[in-house]
């Protein structure tokens, strides 16, 4: 599948092969842009929001990690 993304009236087209991941790409760009063709600032804002989320989202998985970790070493094998 091919997903275009248009930044500052620039096309680019890239492959992904993931079909799940393609649905989930489109609908994120929904979310994220309010217009077809985006400026490269409203790129990058999106660009760092995501990485924010991310950031965020592995912290908690981190946490549970390590709780998960003390947990499992209460208990006798």
């Amino acid at each position: 599948m091919q997903y275009v993304l248009c930044v500052s009236n620039r096309y680019f087209k890239i492959e992904i092969e993931d079909g799940e991941f393609f649905e989930f790409l489109q609908k994120s760009k929904e979310n994220d842009f309010t217009s077809e063709c985006v400026g490269e600032k409203e790129l990058l804002a999106a660009y760092i929001k995501k990485t924010s989320e991310l950031y965020e989202k592995e912290k908690k998985i981190n946490q549970l990690l390590a709780r998960l970790e003390v947990d499992l070493s209460k208990v006798s094998v």
